[in-house]
């Protein structure tokens, strides 16, 4: 089924991570990461943040998000033409840490957007700082989110506040992490904010949700992300691969939408080079 879609071989895949000491990487961990990616087609992966040190994050110190960030910069370098890096950053930070490390990781290294946990809740007004230095830059913003059952972390967000974020920042291009733990009620959150778009991490694979996702918010902000290694990435393909929505919309998801909002091609949804 992969082999026959439009969108083999040059998918993008927006949400991943790895599990590996900090902030040298291991060269068999990140060729096993890509090694798996390109046994299902997917052409290039957005590292959002070394996994072990996000779990750490609990403190959040400086010294720990430069770590991070430099492992980024590292296997980005160790993969240039699959590898594509996210800046991980807590903004209870310092201005003046926030503003060296944007200019560390963006500016000079290349990466391509932020990534945002669970440090500070997104309607927090220390988030405000940080906002105002990535709408000077001009990308993107990937925030994890989730409605739970079970309590929340102590500052995490859910749909709602990052809807509450996007409002206040409508120049901004959010990406609102984990449709999975969204679902329905987190799309109708943000349904009416064009600036807000969605990746389809997030637990496992839901019939019919992709769909309704697209129907609210039409499929260009919808992208797909698979949160390797927590979850594998040819089941998190299923959940695009099988919906019933168009070939034209799942190319759109797959990787012609994430090219665009992350400056790899203007090409309004195509997969081409």
């Amino acid at each position: 089924m992969l082999d026959q879609h439009a969108a083999f071989g040059r998918i993008v895949d927006m949400h991943t991570h790895v599990f590996d000491s900090l902030p040298q990487p291991d060269a068999r961990v990140l060729e096993r990461m890509q090694r798996l990616a390109r046994d299902c087609g997917i052409a290039q992966t957005v590292l959002l943040a070394n996994g072990t040190g996000i779990l750490a994050d609990m403190k959040a110190n400086e010294a720990l998000i430069r770590d991070i960030n430099t492992y980024t910069l590292k296997a980005m370098a160790h993969r240039p033409e699959r590898i594509i890096g996210f800046c991980y950053l807590n903004p209870a930070h310092s201005q003046r840490f926030l503003h060296e490390e944007l200019e560390r990781c963006i500016t000079r290294g290349g990466m391509r957007g932020v990534k945002l946990e669970a440090a500070v809740n997104a309607r927090d007004r220390r988030m405000d700082p940080l906002m105002e230095m990535v709408e000077a830059l001009g990308v993107p913003i990937v925030h994890h989110s989730w409605y739970k059952a079970t309590p929340h972390g102590r500052n995490e967000s859910n749909p709602s506040d990052i809807a509450d974020l996007g409002r206040r920042f409508p120049q901004v291009q959010l990406i609102m992490a984990h449709l999975g733990g969204a679902r329905q009620r987190g799309i109708l959150d943000i349904h009416d904010l064009a600036n807000v778009a969605v990746d389809t991490s997030g637990s496992q694979p839901e019939e019919g949700l992709v769909e309704y996702a697209v129907r609210r918010l039409g499929a260009e902000r919808v992208v797909y992300g698979s949160d390797w290694p927590i979850r594998d990435y040819a089941v998190q393909l299923g959940r695009i691969l099988a919906a019933e929505i168009s070939d034209r919309q799942k190319e759109m998801i797959l990787c012609g939408n994430a090219r665009r909002l992350i400056g790899l091609g203007e090409d309004g949804g195509s997969c081409s080079s």
